[in-house]
């Protein structure tokens, strides 16, 4: 985490030491002509590498959970939608368990649990969430930024052309929630995170 650090700094994204700017924003052009803006929060982020590192001590301590615990936390309908089908795995190193719930042939959600303990789970937390946190990005057709979810923060990512969002959140102190809606939208999946059996943090 510190060298990701090092090289925002570098890259001119963060500040010098006695730096005033809280927010920078950065603009590039995409391939098709457009553009895409992406506003980092320099000083949230640099608190936000202190907090993650210690939060990743803290799970590498703890015993992965197995398996079955984890496809126990996929319920069996969710928005009013059956499961179809499930999934779980270790092959990365650390556990998680996904399950689809399709609405209708064009519109479905997938639900995907990861359990952030061990070394090679707390690597994933760094990676698939404290990376997307400080940050806000927007184009024409996507954006990712950070929302309020019952009083927590969580990471929102939609595509506008193909209809496709993702949240990611924390909860239970120690796994990832990430909810991937096709042709479904991001306040769909904000009331699907709501009925989950887990407690947010």
């Amino acid at each position: 985490m510190k060298r990701l650090l090092s090289i925002l700094l570098v890259a001119g994204i963060l500040p010098a030491c006695g730096g005033n700017d809280d927010k920078r924003v950065l603009t590039t052009k995409n391939e098709d002509g457009s553009t895409t803006k992406t506003e980092v929060d320099v000083k949230g982020m640099q608190t936000a590498v202190d907090d993650t590192e210690k939060k990743m001590e803290e799970l590498k301590k703890l015993t992965p959970m197995t398996l079955e615990e984890l496809k126990a936390l996929l319920p069996e309908e969710l928005n009013g939608i059956k499961q179809s089908n499930y999934n779980s795995s270790t092959m990365m190193g650390y556990a998680f368990a996904s399950a689809d719930y399709k609405k209708d042939e064009e519109s479905s959600l997938r639900l995907a649990i990861y359990d952030c303990a061990g070394e090679a789970g707390a690597g994933w937390y760094g990676l698939a969430y404290w990376s997307k946190m400080s940050f806000q990005q927007e184009s024409s057709t996507e954006y990712t930024k950070s929302v309020d979810l019952m009083g927590k923060k969580a990471v929102e990512h939609c595509n506008k052309e193909n209809k496709r969002c993702e949240l990611t959140f924390s909860a239970n102190d120690r796994l990832l929630i990430v909810l991937t809606g096709e042709n479904m939208t991001a306040e769909e999946l904000r009331e699907a995170a709501k009925k989950l059996n887990v407690k947010i943090s």
